[in-house]
């Protein structure tokens, strides 16, 4: 996802707190790949690219069954038809009302064309083409629905061989009745042949038209991508390794003071705060080409009192640290974006607040993880909020399907909430 270089997600105000709106995506593998490419592409641009697939697919099929149905009962009156063909479109029509109500619904839980839902979806079209005329069926359009789908949302085999069963399927209605008729001079008579040919050129132009136009979109997808990691490496340097090295130059250029002018020798202490400079910036920088932090594997819980306590080292400030439920298995993306938010939190804490305490409070529910960052600082209006870092820290918020709050008062401190709801995890399991 390609973000402006001054991007902040959406804030709301809730009596006195700033209030961030996560983003209608989260980091993680999409259930759906661009057709031809079955790498999991894990940007928003996919997901809004295969929400509106669906979408438009809902309505391209109720359209045409619609069409279909008005033809089939305006040619021919109702107690005329077939008992069978009665049932199968008022099952179909239903399939197609409770699809479009299920695609238009934002609420829904995310959902993949399965082949074997779109054979079942093949097996109707073709019951309703076979009870209303071959291919003069007025569900013609109609079938090419399940198609379309294939090609869009499948590999280019499965596409291929659904458009030829399809094709040669419909056909056959017309062939096999004709095969001991004196060579089929009636198919020829009546332009079925031409009918034929025509519908199976249909068919696999749609199979492979959404593959062709789709490498613009691959290459786009791909360039957005790379803008993307472009900036999250700037970000990234700037919240880790730059200040690392600042702090790092910053202890160098004290010793070095110290030694010209002939004070107190460097002593161990020195050397250990140094390596341990050090190791922060390799570790920081490990982070950055890990995609997450290189421990992942330990509980949040339990790297969110390492940020902190090295935070209180650093700052010689003292901070309080709590941890209570169980914070259950979270995806590392979701956890490096996590404690991002907390460095940056603290840091604000360090830079602007002249606090006495701080407290980092991490709670835990079957419901969601609130992680907490409290100072009793000077504090700061709400309405004059600029800078301090929140536009990064809304930012990742919103990346992780979290929401960040923002409580201050002049004189009497501030609070940073930050919380991450489980039905978003569960949402993508």
């Amino acid at each position: 996802m390609k973000f402006p270089a001054n991007f902040i997600p959406p804030l709301r105000r809730s009596g006195g707190a700033l209030k961030s709106v996560p983003l209608p995506f989260r980091w993680h593998r999409s259930p759906v790949t661009p057709p031809g490419d079955r790498r999991a592409l894990e940007t928003p641009s996919l997901e809004r690219y295969v929400s509106g697939v669906y979408q438009s697919l809902a309505v391209f099929r109720l359209v045409t069954f619609a069409m279909g149905t008005g033809l089939v009962f305006l040619l021919n009156p109702s107690d005329q038809q077939p008992i069978f063909l009665g049932m199968v479109i008022i099952l179909v029509g239903s399939y197609n009302v409770y699809s479009i109500l299920w695609r238009f619904n934002p609420a829904r839980p995310r959902t993949v064309a399965h082949p074997i839902s779109l054979g079942v979806d093949v097996l109707l079209s073709y019951t309703l083409i076979l009870l209303t005329g071959g291919l003069d069926s007025p569900f013609l359009i109609y079938s090419l629905s399940s198609i379309l789908t294939a090609s869009l949302l499948m590999n280019l085999g499965f596409a291929v061989a659904m458009a030829g069963i399809l094709a040669v399927a419909v056909s056959g209605v017309h062939v096999l009745p004709g095969l001991g008729i004196s060579n089929l001079p009636w198919i020829l008579s009546r332009n079925y042949l031409v009918l034929a040919l025509l519908y199976s050129a249909v068919c696999l132009l749609i199979v492979n038209l959404p593959f062709l136009a789709n490498l613009n979109w691959q290459r786009r997808v791909r360039s957005e991508s790379m803008a993307w990691e472009r900036q999250r490496l700037r970000r990234d340097v700037h919240d880790n390794v730059a200040q690392t090295l600042a702090f790092l130059s910053l202890k160098m250029k004290l010793a070095e003071q110290r030694v010209s002018r002939g004070r107190t020798p460097i002593t161990q202490r020195d050397v250990a705060e140094i390596g341990s400079v050090v190791e922060r910036a390799y570790l920081a920088v490990r982070d950055y080409l890990d995609g997450t932090d290189v421990e992942s594997d330990e509980p949040l819980g339990v790297r969110l009192a390492a940020v902190a306590e090295q935070w209180s080292r650093d700052t010689g400030l003292p901070v309080r640290i709590s941890t209570t439920g169980e914070e259950g298995d979270l995806e590392p993306q979701v956890k490096f974006q996590l404690l991002q938010v907390t460095r940056e939190a603290l840091a604000n804490v360090a830079k602007h607040a002249n606090p006495t305490n701080v407290w980092v409070e991490m709670e835990c529910s079957k419901e969601d993880i609130k992680i907490r960052v409290r100072d009793d600082g000077r504090g700061f209006a709400i309405s004059g909020l600029r800078g301090h870092g929140i536009g990064i820290m809304n930012e990742r918020t919103a990346m992780a399907g979290a929401t960040l709050d923002i409580n201050s008062t002049p004189g009497e401190g501030t609070e940073v909430v930050v919380a991450y709801s489980r039905r978003v995890e569960q949402e993508v399991s």
